[in-house]
């Protein structure tokens, strides 16, 4: 049975959206879909003491991640590039950073030039 919330879209496109289920005994679940295809299941199960989540792949192409860095890696998406996309920073942003590093460190050494010239006419090494 679906239940009547929208649907909640998932990822930068918005493609892929999380729903809201309820099977025939009235258990509510998160079915994600992309399109008309299903993609994952999320629901939870009883266990001794409380109750367990239950991550479902209904694709090949779901990747479900059991370790303590999914989170980290999730959290990290937004800003550490991958091959394949873009640092999100413009070419020309990068050029003008690099540009006035050049300067900075052309002045560093123009500075020290002069400071340690100035410092060997005053010790009379020369």
């Amino acid at each position: 049975m679906q239940n009547d919330l929208p649907p909640l879209p998932i990822g930068r496109s918005g493609a892929m959206r999380a729903e809201a289920v309820t099977n025939v005994a009235g258990d509510p679940a998160v079915l994600v879909r992309e399109g008309e295809r299903t993609r994952a299941l999320l629901a939870s199960t009883r266990t001794g003491d409380g109750e367990a989540l239950l991550v479902m792949p209904l694709d090949e192409e779901v990747e479900v991640r059991v370790d303590g860095d999914a989170l980290a890696m999730y959290i990290a998406s937004g800003s550490v590039p991958t091959p394949g996309r873009g640092s999100g920073v413009p070419g020309w942003a990068s050029t003008i950073g690099l540009v006035l590093l050049l300067v900075i460190v052309g002045f560093a050494v123009l500075g020290s030039f002069t400071f340690f010239g100035w410092l060997v006419d005053a010790i009379g090494l020369r």
